[in-house]
């Protein structure tokens, strides 16, 4: 822990499988951990033992529902499929929409001393500069950006928009790191559990990925690429839906080299079925980015 930050403790919403927990636990305590999802919350706990997990629908959760006492910050990704441009299901009256309020809503009640908020690039303008008038209307001074993983160590071209607001302190610059390459992720893996199965038809269908963009296997909907070797991938999608195609063979990778490009170590425990262990991977934010963005939030 950064000695900086030394005793801080933390709640995170929407903790998902921990990739946002992993590299904000470089420099925090994660006292408490929530999530709506079943196999969410037994994969963090599993690998985050010290944290105490939460099933629970943050709606329902309120500024006196959970012991907020000595938390000092708020961090989250409230699910992002409402906006991101591959959902091609999107709805106006999408529940999910309304997320990023309840975040907001629980900051507003909890009051921490400092919050971060990530979600995807395409959330509105208007609910953008909302939480930031929100933020600041509390008294917080804000950053908000929009940030590219990979020039923050990750080894994928995630672009995610990220939220900084603290009331006693000032926000650091979120310091750039090298990104790494798609060979550099997969080298770390030591078992590559959950490769996909493909027919025939299907497997003759990816000789024609490209590398340049995502192109469609058939119809209209773009759901094919391969990857590059020395390059980050683009952003990992769900690999139970997408064909993220892998560098040096005909298929689509599996699903420990995506969870290696979203920067998760070897060894790490996962819960549940594959289709939900490949979703929860995909919902992930990489771990270098959280490490670099936990990083900017300093002492005074």
């Amino acid at each position: 822990m950064s000695e900086h930050t030394r005793g801080e403790r933390i709640c995170e919403l929407f903790c998902g499988a921990g990739g946002m927990g992993l590299g904000f636990s470089k420099h925090f305590e994660i006292a408490n951990a929530v999530d709506i999802r079943r196999e969410a919350i037994r994969t963090y706990g599993a690998n985050h033992p010290e944290t105490d997990t939460h099933q629970t629908d943050v709606r329902d959760l309120s500024g006196s529902l959970l012991d907020y006492e000595g938390i000092t910050g708020v961090i989250g990704g409230p699910p992002c499929q409402s906006w991101s441009r591959r959902n091609i299901r999107q709805t106006p009256d999408d529940p999910r929409a309304s997320l990023v309020g309840e975040y907001m809503r629980i900051v507003d009640e909890v009051r921490p001393r400092w919050f971060v908020l990530e979600n995807v690039t395409t959330v509105p303008k208007d609910l953008k500069q909302s939480v930031s008038r929100h933020a600041r209307d509390l008294g917080y001074t804000v950053q908000s950006a929009c940030l590219n993983a990979s020039e923050y160590g990750a080894a994928q071209t995630r672009r995610r928009w990220v939220v900084i607001g603290a009331r006693d302190r000032s926000i650091g610059l979120i310091t750039p790191q090298p990104h790494r390459t798609v060979r550099q992720a997969f080298a770390t893996i030591s078992d590559n559990w959950g490769i996909m199965r493909s027919s025939p038809e299907t497997t003759e269908r990816l000789t024609s990925a490209t590398h340049d963009e995502w192109s469609p296997m058939n119809g209209k909907y773009r759901n094919m690429i391969r990857l590059r070797w020395d390059e980050p991938a683009p952003t990992v999608c769900n690999p139970k839906k997408v064909y993220m195609v892998h560098p040096g063979e005909c298929r689509n990778i599996s699903l420990a080299e995506a969870a290696a490009l979203q920067g998760f170590p070897p060894g790490y425990i996962w819960q549940g079925s594959d289709s939900a262990i490949a979703q929860m991977i995909a919902n992930a934010m990489p771990a270098e980015m959280a490490a670099a963005i936990a990083g900017a939030v300093v002492s005074p």
